[in-house]
C-alpha cells in the first residue's frame, strides 16, 4: 500500500489486511451514490476482508444476535411469501438483497477503532459532493425539466438520488454538532450543495425526511438550534421559484394529479392487504397483482409498481407478519443506537460514538418519513447507505458490552 495513503488512513489500523478490509467497507458506502455494482463488489471485498482476519468475538455475536436473529426470522418470512406467490421465481428474486443486510455485522468487525467510522463518513461526504454537482450541472444544462425528467445525478432515478442525498445531509449536520467549528469551512458550502440538489429535484418526500432527520438530530444536540430551523424553512420556501412553491404545496391539495394519484395507491394497498393478509402477494408480484385492486382506469398501469410507502408495500408483499418483523428490526436499529447515545462521555473515542448514535437516529426518522410517501427501503443504494448509517453505533456497543462484562 502507498504510504501516502498509508498516512491518511486511521492509525488504529495496525496491519495491511486491516487497511484494505477498511478501505473495501468505505468504497462500498460511499460507492452506493456513484454506482450500485461498484458498491456491491468493493462489498464482496469488505466481506472477505472481514473473513480473512476474523477472530471468534463473543461479545460481538451477543452485541448482534438480537438483531440478526430478528433479520432472520424477517428473512425466512420473506421466502415463504414468495413460495406462496403467483409467480416464486420473481418473488425469490428478492433473496439476493439480503447480501446488503452483511453490512451491519461488517461495520463492528472492521471499523471498531478510532477514527475509522469518521474516516469512512468522509469518504460519503466526498462522493456527496461529486453526485449533488452532478445533479446541479444537469439542471443547469436544463431547468426547465418536467417532473418525469428530473436530475438524478449518477442515478437512474431521482428518488434513489434525493434519498441517498437526503441519508447525507442529515449524517453530516450529526458530524458537524460533534467535530466543531473547524468543520464549518467546509461543512456548510456541502451541506449547501446537497440541499440544493434535493431541493431542485423536487422530490417532496426526501425533504421532508431531510428535514425530520435535521431536526432529530437537532433536538438530541443542540435543541436551541431549531428555532433557526423554524425561521429558515418557511423562507427559503417563500423565496423559492413559483413552480418549486406549487409543486411543495400541491402536496396538500387533494385534486392535485400527484397527490390523488398516492391516495389511489394508498387504497389500492389497503384492499390487495385486506384480502392477502398472511403472506401478502409476495416479493416483486405487487406490479402485477395490485392491478386487480385498483380503484378505476384512470391511472397507467406503470403506476402501480409499487405502493410508494414502506410499510403498506411491506405488508403487501409479506403480509401484516411480515410488516411487523420489519418493524420489529427496524426498531431495535433505533433502540440500539439509543442505547449507545445514554452511554456518551467525555472521552475523545465518546464523540465518536456519540456522532454515530445521533447520525443513527437522524437517518432513521429521515427513512420512516420520507417512507410514508415512497418504498425507499426497497432501493438497493439507498439501503446500503442506511445500513451503514444504521448499523455504525454498533462499533461502540460491542465496545460498551464487552467493558460491562
Amino acid at each position: 500500500m502507498p504510504e501516502v495513503l498509508k498516512r491518511m488512513l486511521p492509525d488504529s489500523l495496525a496491519t495491511p489486511l486491516q487497511r484494505l478490509a477498511l478501505l473495501a467497507l468505505a468504497g462500498a458506502v460511499a460507492a452506493s451514490l456513484l454506482s450500485i455494482a461498484a458498491s456491491q463488489i468493493l462489498l464482496a471485498a469488505a466481506i472477505a476482508g472481514a473473513v480473512a482476519m476474523r477472530k471468534p468475538d463473543t461479545s460481538e455475536a451477543a452485541t448482534l444476535r438480537p438483531l440478526l436473529l430478528v433479520l432472520l426470522a424477517l428473512f425466512l418470512w420473506t421466502v415463504l411469501s414468495a413460495l406462496t406467490s403467483s409467480d416464486i421465481r420473481l418473488g425469490l428474486g428478492i433473496v439476493r438483497k439480503f447480501y446488503l443486510f452483511l453490512i451491519l455485522p461488517l461495520v463492528p468487525a472492521l471499523a471498531r477503532g478510532r477514527g475509522r467510522l469518521t474516516w469512512i463518513y468522509r469518504a460519503v461526504f466526498a462522493a456527496a459532493a461529486v453526485s449533488s454537482l452532478a445533479g446541479l450541472l444537469q439542471f443547469a444544462a436544463d431547468p426547465g425539466r418536467d417532473l418525469l425528467h428530473r436530475i438524478s445525478g449518477f442515478m437512474s432515478q431521482w428518488m434513489t438520488y434525493s434519498g441517498l442525498l437526503m441519508l447525507v445531509l442529515v449524517s453530516l449536520t450529526a458530524y458537524v454538532l460533534g467535530a466543531g467549528r473547524r468543520t464549518l469551512g467546509w461543512a456548510i458550502p456541502l451541506a449547501i450543495l446537497i440541499f440544493s440538489a434535493i431541493y431542485l429535484s423536487q422530490t417532496r418526500n426526501a425533504v421532508l425526511g431531510a428535514l425530520a432527520g435535521i431536526a432529530t438530530v437537532l433536538a438530541v444536540r443542540r435543541p436551541r438550534a431549531m428555532v433557526a430551523m423554524l425561521v429558515l424553512v418557511p423562507v427559503l420556501f417563500v423565496l423559492s421559484p413559483q413552480g418549486i412553491r406549487d409543486r411543495f404545496s400541491g402536496g396538500w391539495n387533494v385534486s392535485d394529479p400527484n397527490t390523488r394519484n398516492r391516495i389511489e395507491l394508498f387504497q389500492t394497498s389497503l384492499r390487495l392487504i385486506r384480502d392477502n393478509p398472511w403472506f401478502g402477494v409476495g416479493p416483486k408480484n405487487v406490479a402485477t397483482e395490485a392491478l386487480r385492486y385498483r380503484g378505476s382506469g384512470e391511472y397507467p398501469d406503470w403506476m402501480y409498481q409499487h405502493m410508494h410507502n414502506n410499510a403498506l408495500q411491506i405488508a403487501a408483499e409479506r403480509g401484516i407478519p411480515g410488516l411487523c418483523l420489519w418493524l420489529l428490526f427496524m426498531v431495535r436499529l433505533a433502540w440500539d443506537a439509543w442505547r449507545v447515545l445514554r452511554k456518551k462521555g467525555t472521552k475523545p473515542e465518546d464523540a465518536e460514538a456519540t456522532l454515530a448514535a445521533t447520525g443513527a437516529l437522524g437517518c432513521w426518522i429521515a427513512l420512516m418519513a420520507a417512507g410514508l410517501f415512497e418504498y425507499n427501503f426497497g432501493d438497493s443504494e439507498v439501503l446500503v447507505l442506511f445500513l451503514f448509517m444504521a448499523g455504525a453505533p454498533y462499533a461502540f456497543l460491542v465496545v460498551e458490552e464487552r467493558a460491562d462484562s
